[in-house]
């Protein structure tokens, strides 16, 4: 059973990456919240251990436009020092050798050995932001991408000072005097949304599931301050077929895009069937998980890839990569919901 959920927060919220910080420090929420974060908000309303199978998402949905947005790949640059998205750039792989280095006096990771570029005279640089479903659907076939289908962070949520005191976060109350630090928030826009789809596991009783949730009031405590956002929910199975799927060729280069984070234990993901030739990311996130639980650990912490990043994949074998497709993570890597991959032809 699947189920998707439309939460819209009544405040600001907070979601801590995991990395640790002190007295007088200045904490900045992340956004949007991990899928495992988001896990476990849902879970709470049912008293059933790991009752979650996947989770997808979340993303953003626009209810004035009534449009769905995904994490925007990491290929897609706007104008240097350019507010606006009214010009958007793509990168592609570098097709003719130069001459002008080589690739061993390079900071290129081992086995990364195609470098991608932007042709073209504008002075360009990356930016996060969100991309509609048909901006998104055209990536994917290579097409061209209407800078309307594209919507930077500052369209859809800012950021709000407030004071925090450290808290326990087992039983969530205070547990020092003068424990105050500095956070800003993330406040959304009236018309925005998160919407993610949860598949319950199959030892979990549909009616007992439906009755839990349907039940009032249908509230979700999000974050690390707890703040309260409503959310409405309905049976729908229509994340599986939301874009149109390949079918992947031994020998044929492929674009992978990450819906949500990649949980790797190297830089260079390992992708069955699929060999990694270049990479196109902002970098690294932190990923935290406060698990007393989980193989004795109190935190596990892992560098990974960030929503947005492009990998370019040669395939290797056909039916493993046919896998990867809206497949993520069930939490065998400490993360539900993580690994979430589309693919498409460059």
């Amino acid at each position: 059973m699947i189920l998707r959920f439309t939460i819209k927060p009544y405040d600001v919220l907070f979601f801590g990456s995991g990395k640790p910080f002190n007295l007088g420090d200045v904490a900045v929420s992340i956004f949007p919240p991990f899928p495992h974060t988001l896990a476990g908000a849902i879970s709470s309303r049912i008293t059933i251990n790991n009752p979650l199978k996947r989770i997808f998402g979340p993303f953003l949905f626009n209810q004035k436009e009534s449009k769905l947005y995904f994490p925007k790949p990491a290929d897609i640059y706007g104008e240097r020092k350019s507010k606006s998205s009214n010009k958007i750039f793509t990168l592609t792989p570098l097709k003719e050798d130069l001459h002008i280095f080589n690739h061993e006096n390079t900071n290129m990771p081992e086995g990364i050995n195609e470098l991608t570029v932007f042709y073209g005279k504008e002075d360009v640089e990356s930016f996060v932001g969100y991309i509609s479903q048909k901006g998104l659907s055209d990536w994917l076939k290579g097409k061209s991408i209407d800078p309307s289908e594209i919507k930077k962070n500052e369209d859809i949520f800012g950021y709000e000072n407030r004071l925090g005191i450290f808290q326990n976060t087992d039983t969530h109350t205070v547990t020092q005097e003068n424990g105050l630090y500095r956070i800003e928030m993330v406040r959304l826009k009236d018309e925005w949304k998160l919407l993610c789809w949860v598949e319950f596991s199959d030892v979990v009783d549909k009616d007992k599931v439906m009755t839990a949730f349907k039940s009032n009031p249908k509230v979700l405590k999000l974050g690390g301050e707890m703040k309260t956002a409503q959310y409405d929910l309905e049976e729908d199975e229509s994340i599986l077929n939301l874009f149109e799927k390949i079918e992947p060729k031994k020998g044929e280069i492929v674009k992978l895009l990450y819906l949500t984070p990649g949980v790797y234990n190297d830089f260079i993901p390992d992708i069955k069937g699929l060999r990694v030739k270049s990479i196109i990311t902002t970098g690294h996130i932190n990923m935290g998980l406060h698990s007393p639980q989980k193989l004795g650990k109190y935190r596990v912490m892992k560098k990974s890839l960030p929503p947005g990043t492009v990998i370019y994949c040669e395939v290797e074998d056909a039916s493993q990569a046919m896998q990867v497709w809206l497949n993520p993570s069930h939490g065998d890597n400490d993360f539900i919901g993580s690994n979430l991959i589309v693919y498409g032809r460059p």
